[in-house]
């Protein structure tokens, strides 16, 4: 079976697949609604490696350590944030989830008013700014991650048995 899918970058993917992340950023908007697949690219962020996320604080005071950290195994057990970088999938499929609105920012839907719409840790986690457009994801199941080659835009990938849409 087959089904339409995103490559995202890391942490990203992860956010979603743990339920911390609801809404994807993009430049474009899409007119796809329905079962969407999250998957990992196969490099680390665009914004740089590892110790980029290093210059964003400590798994204390950073939203993006503290989620990921949560959604581990252990979580009372002290993981630092090059533990989660390791841990992470990278160029595999993470979650499944439903793709039910696209709307762009605009003047009267940005800055503080999307923030209170949205929440501040979901504002945090995308590029809200104006003229982009956030894909609204609900219904999310992290699955088994499985290796996808990714691409850019929407493309679709043919599912494993066993995972059902």
């Amino acid at each position: 079976m087959k089904i339409k899918a995103i490559s995202i970058w890391q942490p990203w993917a992860s956010l979603i697949a743990v339920g911390a992340k609801q809404y994807e950023t993009r430049s474009w908007a899409t007119s796809y609604r329905g079962p969407l697949l999250i998957c990992a690219v196969l490099t680390g962020s665009r914004l740089g490696t590892k110790e980029y996320w290093h210059l964003l604080g400590t798994i204390g005071d950073n939203p993006f350590w503290t989620v990921l950290r949560f959604s581990l195994e252990h979580p009372t057990v002290l993981i630092t944030p090059d533990d989660i970088w390791r841990n992470l999938p990278f160029g595999q499929a993470v979650a499944i989830v439903e793709l039910t609105d696209c709307f762009q920012i605009t003047v009267n839907r940005c800055g503080k008013s999307l923030m209170q719409e949205i929440g501040s840790q979901e504002f945090i986690f995308g590029d809200f700014r104006r003229d982009r457009y956030a894909w609204k994801l609900e219904n999310v199941r992290a699955i088994e991650p499985f290796p996808v080659k990714g691409r850019q835009g929407l493309f679709e990938v043919e599912l494993p048995k066993g995972i059902e849409i």
